[in-house]
């Protein structure tokens, strides 16, 4: 199962929103349907059209919007625009945008969605985005009731809503961001493969998975920071991955870019890091099944699984903190709640300096990043 992110979509987000100022006038619906067509259709890649345009106070609408290019086609019955305002250099602002009951179809998979809203939209001109202006991005996305299918999925997955937002400095670079992802359903079906199928029927997944995502973060731009507040990942009946991180020396405009991995690694510093599990089932499951399996209590499990741990983890060579992982996932198996691993170096601590630390004296990283290990805390 893969999921394909659409040129035509981040096309869509491009032209489609951000923060803008203007003031606000009587709208002509043309003039503004006019605008978004021009927009899309800016880089020569896209086709847009639409069927007519009416205003009624400051609300435009735009009946049966497509666009096409590049083998993607998105459709949209009506493309809502409330308190227009135009803008000196071309295009025009609104206090929202409204693209409901729309349908994007690409080479590999079909999205639809019930509601669709961008609050503090501009769509810019044709020559800013020729000549790749610097744009405010949009302050908050909102959709509701997702489906993506079709492809090499399959069943359908279905997102209850989603919603993104981003706040921006003066010059509309982006600092603060958050993102949620909330009711996706993962059927059944889509897990097709024998093997895995087997094992999740014996785990006792047998209706597929409800996971909810979530993302909070900044960006300090003078010292090229990141700082992820909170990354989780959170599965019912399964568990909650939550991690957090601090780092610098990572400039925001190299971080998309593949070919400049070397220099972050030479620049970035690990300032701080948290992974966090909050067993919510799994654990249980998988114990129990090894008991089956073995024709033992899950108890015997632990107990064997527990004393073997002094063994398996000569492979890290610090006896230190050895100790510290052996008590924590002891802890841990005999009563599943949490387990956190987490690295606080006293000073910030280079992305290569770990990585030759890796390579050279594995057993010496621990102490590097200030590793610890913590069990139902």
């Amino acid at each position: 199962m893969r999921f394909f992110t659409s040129r035509l979509a981040i096309s869509a987000l491009v032209v489609g929103v951000g923060l803008g100022t203007g003031q606000a006038f009587a709208a002509d619906a043309d003039t503004i349907a006019k605008a978004l067509v021009a927009a899309f259709t800016a880089t020569g890649k896209t086709e847009a059209s639409y069927a007519d345009a009416s205003a009624n106070g400051d609300e435009v609408t735009i009946n049966e919007l497509k666009v096409t290019g590049e083998g993607d086609t998105m459709t949209i019955p009506a493309v809502v625009v409330t308190g227009a305002a135009d803008r000196d250099k071309g295009g025009f602002t609104a206090q929202t945008l409204s693209f409901d009951g729309g349908t994007l179809v690409t080479d590999k998979q079909t999205i639809k969605w019930e509601t669709a809203s961008i609050d503090g939209a501009v769509v810019p001109s044709a020559e800013e985005i020729k000549a790749k202006a610097h744009m405010s991005p949009f302050s908050k996305l909102a959709m509701s009731k997702l489906e993506v299918s079709g492809g090499d999925m399959p069943a359908a997955v279905a997102i209850d809503d989603l919603d993104v937002s981003l706040a921006v400095e003066a010059d509309g670079t982006p600092n603060q961001f958050t993102t949620n992802l909330n009711g996706i359903k993962l059927p059944a079906a889509l897990f097709s493969d024998p093997q895995m199928s087997g094992v999740l029927t014996a785990l006792g997944y047998t209706k597929g998975f409800s996971i909810s995502v979530a993302l909070d973060g900044g960006y300090e731009h003078t010292t090229d920071t990141l700082t992820l507040r909170t990354f989780t990942i959170d599965t019912a009946d399964v568990g909650k991955l939550a991690i957090d991180g601090k780092f610098s020396g990572v400039p925001l405009s190299k971080l998309t870019d593949g070919n400049t991995a070397q220099d972050l690694a030479s620049k970035g510093k690990l300032e701080s890091f948290h992974v966090r599990f909050d067993n919510s089932g799994i654990v249980e499951k998988v114990l129990d099944m090894q008991a089956q399996q073995s024709g033992v209590k899950r108890a015997d499990i632990v107990t064997q699984f527990t004393g073997a741990l002094p063994l398996l983890l000569n492979v890290v060579g610090n006896e230190a903190f050895q100790g510290k992982i052996a008590t924590a996932v002891t802890a841990f198996l005999n009563d599943p709640k949490s387990i956190t691993l987490s690295a606080a170096p006293a000073t910030p601590v280079g992305f290569d300096a770990i990585m030759g630390a890796a390579q050279s004296a594995p057993q010496t990283v621990p102490d590097l990043v200030g590793a610890d290990i913590s069990a139902n805390d």
